[in-house]
């Protein structure tokens, strides 16, 4: 794992996550019609003032391939690629269930294309430990190291990464724990992003938990989740908070699949964390910020959510505030 980027922002790092992004169909048809400024333009002024935005991209961004055989493929013009630095995107994961949904070269192409753009890329690579590689970057004032991972746990399985195929990261609990643990020697702060879970369902599965434990317990400070296309209930394990789903983010989307948050994650130099929790809604497929009576909505459903997982978090305010992490899991001191 190699440091790939640093920036000087606030006392405390201004890091925020999104839910799902996706830069094809209707999306793609209004970036080429009004430019790549405006998917992203309800929401822009916040993400804008972070240091580092994280995504999950949905798609890869290609011309070339064909589509594997699943039921859904998505895939999104390499023009629509500028609409992420647009927006705000520092880095995306690529780590879920679409990323080779061309083939292994359209992914290899996609990184190329978000490389070009300034985007960074975690959860995918040529290799399986490329694929395994995080992001450590460096933010606040003093700075602090904030390391950056990335995991699938959907089929097919044939996306996964081998040391002879480009594809993703597995998200197989030994290499959970053993990549997990490594970042946190390494780094002030450790975030973890899974693509998991079961499509529109509320509910984390067992093996969400698992995985997140498996995080958790290995070191990572903030676990956070893709793929059910709905929020799904947070919990906090020891020192680390669990969001086991953002929900959409810029996606075809109404109803309850229409509601998602922007979480911010403010790490402190004992360990500790702010975080805030910004409800969205998706109008169509661009999201905004939501207005007074949907916020209250999306906060509450938080609420209930979390309580169904024994998690008693008071949303209220839209905050809450992570305990320092003790020393004995702080990471390692440098080798003389």
């Amino acid at each position: 794992m190699a440091v790939t980027a640093s920036a000087v922002g606030q006392a405390a790092p201004s890091i925020l996550l999104t839910g799902d992004v996706f830069l094809g169909g209707p999306v793609g048809d209004l970036i080429e019609n009004e430019g790549p400024a405006v998917p992203f333009a309800g929401v822009a002024h916040v993400l804008r003032q972070a240091d580092v935005v994280i995504g999950n991209l949905e798609c890869p961004l290609a011309t070339t391939g064909r589509p594997v055989a699943k039921r859904f493929t998505f895939c999104a013009r390499p023009a629509a690629a500028p609409a992420l630095a647009a927006g705000g995107f520092d880095i995306v994961s690529l780590a879920n269930n679409h990323s080779v949904d061309y083939g292994p070269g359209a992914l290899m192409a996609t990184i190329g294309v978000l490389h070009q753009h300034g985007v960074m890329h975690v959860g995918a690579g040529q290799t399986s430990n490329e694929a395994r590689r995080g992001i450590l970057i460096e933010c606040g004032s003093p700075p602090l190291t904030i390391a950056v991972l990335a995991f699938s746990n959907m089929l097919p399985s044939s996306f996964y990464a081998t040391g002879r195929r480009p594809g993703t990261n597995p998200a197989r609990p030994r290499l959970v724990r053993e990549t997990v643990a490594s970042a946190r020697a390494r780094a002030d702060a450790v975030i973890v992003v899974f693509h998991w879970g079961d499509e529109l369902s509320p509910t984390p599965t067992k093996i969400q938990r698992h995985l997140a434990a498996a995080a958790a317990d290995s070191g990572a400070d903030l676990v956070v989740g893709h793929h059910p296309h709905v929020l799904q209930g947070m919990e906090i394990r020891g020192h680390t908070l669990i969001a086991y789903s953002l929900g959409n983010f810029l996606f075809p989307a109404s109803g309850r699949c229409g509601q998602t948050i922007i979480l911010r994650y403010s790490p402190t130099h004992d360990g500790g964390a702010r975080v805030q929790f910004i409800p969205c809604v998706i109008d169509g497929f661009c999201p905004r910020i939501a207005g007074e009576a949907e916020r209250a909505e999306i906060l509450s459903q938080l609420e209930r959510l979390s309580d169904e997982l024994n998690s008693k978090l008071s949303l209220g305010r839209g905050t809450i505030v992570l305990a320092p992490r003790p020393l004995s899991v702080d990471r390692a001191d440098p080798a003389p």
